[in-house]
């Protein structure tokens, strides 16, 4: 289970059981938006709004970067996976492993 601590945000961290996973700034915003909307989804628009607060400061194409930060956060966490809902929807967080998925176990959500 994915778990983010108030001290684990502050440092930009994450723990996945007994592993710490070190993330980028904007990573620990993607992960904690989805970890305070699990188990719905998260529209990119609302990504957005979270990671550049600031209208003046957004990229060219934010949805861009938040298409590939989710990409590297996907690959950190590595056994839980991170679902592209869809271009209107978004991106949910799945709390089981794929490999229990993958076998069709029923995890509790």
């Amino acid at each position: 289970m994915i778990t983010m601590t108030w001290p684990q945000y502050r440092r930009s961290q994450c723990s996945i059981g007994d592993w710490t996973v070190n993330l980028s700034p904007i990573e620990t915003e993607l992960l904690s938006t989805l970890l305070i909307r699990y188990p719905n989804p998260v529209t990119i628009n609302e990504l957005i709004d979270m990671v550049y607060p600031d209208p003046d400061s957004e990229p060219e194409y934010p949805e861009g970067q938040i298409v590939q930060r989710m990409m590297h956060l996907a690959r950190k966490i590595g056994t839980f996976r991170i679902d592209n809902c869809g271009r209107s929807i978004g991106y949910r967080l799945y709390q089981c492993p794929d490999d229990a998925r993958a076998a069709g176990l029923k995890v509790a959500a």
